[in-house]
């Protein structure tokens, strides 16, 4: 018998179809306030990562005290620590080792005293090996046993131009960017060609600058920052060899020290201890440094670090206690990313990691490991803390493909919450291994579940594998029983092949399509308004008797169905961002119409008015934030929200105190009065949210605000323009044509009907409607002459 069997014999409800009465609505509640910030939550990174905040309302509602909860996909155990918190047992499956390290230890409690005596026994038998490589002298007050906090490292590249090598930070660009100037271009100081990062060549790191850690003055802040000296660089050298260097002293002592070896190029030193040398990167998103020269996760760290690093794992490898030693682990693994060259330098000093991909920054802000290591301890005591609180339940974690729950019984399971890969959008095993490196242990790709090209996996194998582990999922869970599923993802057709997915499985829909917002953004969430800001929530329902798949209506415009929906959503919520917008024709669509892809941008763009970054529909009247304090005078300076919506708010509260007003009156007003720069042109501000009538400008009536809402007129217009364009993929007949005939008299297009009507087939048409056509044809072309 295994272990899940035995798990789910021993702490499992057995499903009686006679008398199981579970009778429980869906959960349908938005969460817009996940903040991610619990102690437990970081106490270790991942790429994508629910907050068990979260999923603990979800297991609540869906569940009672001492049931079990399944996730087959369950990451960094974030659904075991949620089960934890309420009272219910978990089953954890994963088929990455570096999760089920990381899920494992997330739910397996520990002593805090127990851990913290541990960890300061490990840290007196590292820290005499580990400190002497950060030792540097203190420029403030000359302590010569200071520690280096972290290395400003710079790309060195080769000019396209001359082939000299230039310092991505030299030539004044350093002090420029500490002040926060983006340098789109570098000029070589050789030739004085300027170019970019992507049209050179890639030579070498090298270091600029130092940040001290002095525990006899403790200076902070920029204060601790320093220009290596002679022992720096030639510590600096030492450990991470060198051929040449551009920094003048670097070069005197990279001289000094070959021609005292009789060598003409120094080899880095080699680490004391073990560490992955053989492990490969392998797939799509290492590729991005191989122009680096980096084939190997080990090399994704400088020397000091690598040596740091294996001084560490050798003796968390000497701990006897198992349990102890595993939380040591995961310690370091939590300190893995942060120490390494993917570590980027940031203006604000406080550096920061590209998540999801394998970036390597042109300044990187190289990190004292034990240092890392140490403040990252802190996170670990505070979470064995608050696990400490929970009730005392089980979460069994196990690595196993979720198409495969052989172990686990029919109709045993009370719910399952699951997180799984979204498409193409993040290689996991490709990152997964700079941890799965270290602990030895490796995802056997052929079992992971996600869109890949490097591993032959198409759209089409995605949703294979995907049914297969949803089809398990209906099998293992009680009837009447919900699984809900967590996703996020740009294109919207894949919601479409997700819902198609879990009814094939047997699955129904049940409730509304529901959002997680969380607090705190990923860097591409807060850099770009495209990147989705929200995951969606769908709750699926395993019926008590298997239920016919239910039919989705297919749209014959899916384009159209959109616009209805932004159309409506912003006319009641004028103001949202594209993200927003994008998450609520998902919500609306999914369960009603077969979603096919469609193209948002495009669809704002010609239907909507945008203004800063949010979207309003046409004719509607800008207002401000909830939050802002109402403004007592008319023109009293405030905090912008943004410059474009900051002019129309202004523009727009002086038309409603003076009504209508001729036009040079009003861009005299925003030259003197206003005066914020904008992107766009004036007179294209006022034209998209103003009525100009005779020279003057007012504001739109109510009645014509409706009429400008009217989304079905500019949508048709749009339509037939692309036909006469040849940019209309249907066929649309003899019919068709003498409708949009009628509709360009009534709307004005005359030349549009003149062009339709040589177009219709006389000899096809019921001759009473031809004439009339005919007629309506006149008139639009003695109308467009």
């Amino acid at each position: 018998m295994s272990d899940l069997t035995e798990f789910i014999k021993k702490y499992g409800k057995p499903y009686d179809p006679e008398t199981d009465d579970y009778d429980v609505p869906p959960f349908q509640k938005n969460i817009d306030n996940a903040s991610k910030s619990s102690k437990i939550y970081n106490m270790h990174m991942y790429w994508t990562k629910q907050d068990p905040y979260v999923v603990r309302q979800y297991i609540e509602h869906y569940t009672k005290p001492g049931d079990i909860v399944l996730d087959a996909f369950c990451g960094t155990g974030m659904t075991g620590v949620a089960a934890m918190m309420c009272g219910r047992h978990a089953i954890l499956l994963e088929i990455s080792p570096a999760c089920i390290h990381i899920a494992r230890n997330y739910t397996t409690p520990i002593d805090p005293n127990v851990l913290y005596k541990a960890y300061q026994e490990l840290k007196a038998k590292v820290e005499p090996e580990i400190k002497p490589l950060y030792k540097t002298k203190c420029h403030n007050c000359g302590n010569s046993n200071a520690q280096i906090a972290n290395t400003i490292l710079s790309d060195v590249y080769k000019c396209p131009r001359c082939g000299v090598d230039v310092l991505y930070a030299g030539d004044g660009r350093w002090e420029r960017m500490k002040k926060g100037e983006k340098l789109r271009r570098i000029r070589c100081g050789n030739c004085g060609y300027e170019f970019s990062k992507a049209k050179a060549e890639f030579v070498r790191v090298e270091p600029i600058e130092i940040r001290v850690d002095c525990s006899v003055c403790k200076t902070k802040g920029q204060k601790k920052a320093k220009p290596l000296d002679e022992e720096d660089w030639k510590r600096y050298i030492e450990i991470e060899g060198g051929e040449r260097f551009i920094n003048e002293l670097g070069s005197e002592a990279l001289e000094e020290m070959k021609e005292e070896k009789g060598l003409d190029k120094l080899s880095p030193k080699e680490p004391p201890y073990w560490y992955p040398k053989d492990v490969k990167f392998f797939g799509d998103e290492p590729k991005r440094n191989y122009k680096r020269g980096i084939t190997h996760p080990y090399q994704m760290f400088s020397r000091r670090n690598l040596i740091a690093l294996s001084i560490l794992w050798h003796y968390i490898g000497q701990i006897e206690s198992d349990q102890v030693a595993d939380k040591m682990r995961l310690l370091f693994t939590a300190t893995l990313y942060n120490v390494s060259s993917m570590y980027m330098w940031r203006m604000t000093g406080k550096g920061g990691l590209r998540k999801g991909t394998l970036y390597i920054p042109s300044l990187i802000q190289d990190m004292n490991v034990f240092k890392t290591f140490q403040d990252k301890s802190g996170d670990l005591f505070r979470a064995a803390i608050e696990m400490g609180s929970f009730k005392p339940v089980l979460s069994l974690g196990a690595k196993s493909d979720a198409r495969r729950l052989e172990s686990i019984p029919d109709n045993s399971i009370d719910f399952a919450y699951y997180d799984p890969p979204y498409g193409k959008n993040i290689n996991y095993s490709e990152l997964n291994i700079m941890w799965e490196a270290w602990l030895d242990e490796f995802t056997d790709i052929h079992k992971e579940i996600l869109e890949n090209e490097f591993q032959g996996k198409s759209r089409e194998t995605y949703e294979a594998m995907m049914l297969s582990a949803l089809k398990e999922a209906y099998r293992v869970l009680k009837p009447e029983r919900r699984l809900t599923m967590v996703y996020s993802y740009s294109d919207p057709s894949m919601y479409r092949t997700i819902q198609n997915i879990a009814h094939k499985a047997g699955f129904i829909d049940e409730g509304e399509v529901l959002h997680v917002n969380s607090t705190m953004k990923t860097v591409a969430q807060m850099d770009s308004d495209v990147t989705q800001q929200r995951f969606l929530v769908f709750n699926f329902k395993k019926p008590r008797e298997i239920q016919k798949e239910k039919a989705i209506r297919i749209s014959e415009d899916i384009q159209y169905e959109v616009i209805k929906v932004v159309q409506e959503f912003l006319i009641k919520h004028p103001g949202q961002t594209r993200d927003y917008i994008y998450d609520q024709v998902i919500k609306r669509l999914f369960t009603s119409v077969r979603i096919q892809k469609f193209d948002l941008d495009e669809i704002l763009k010609n239907f909507f008015r945008k203004v800063g970054n949010e979207w309003y529909a046409p004719g509607t009247l800008l207002t401000r934030k909830e939050e802002e304090k109402p403004q007592t005078e008319l023109f009293t300076p405030r905090l912008l929200e943004h410059p474009e919506k900051e002019v129309v708010l202004r523009l727009q509260e002086f038309l409603e105190k003076y009504g209508k007003v001729p036009y040079s009156e009003l861009r005299e007003f925003f030259l003197r009065k206003i005066n914020i720069p904008i992107d766009g042109h004036f007179d294209q501000l006022v034209k998209e949210n103003f009525i100009i009538e005779e020279g003057k400008v007012r504001l739109p009536t109510l009645q014509e605000q409706r009429r400008m809402q009217d989304i079905t007129i500019r949508y048709q217009t749009r339509m037939i323009k692309r036909f006469l364009e040849g940019k209309f993929d249907k066929r649309v007949s003899d019919t068709e044509l003498c409708e949009w005939m009628e509709f360009c008299y009534k709307n004005g297009l005359y030349r549009e009907g003149v062009r339709l009507f040589a177009l219709i087939n006389q000899e096809g048409m019921d001759q009473e409607t031809f004439r009339k056509i005919k007629k309506i044809a006149e008139v639009c072309r003695i109308k467009s002459e």
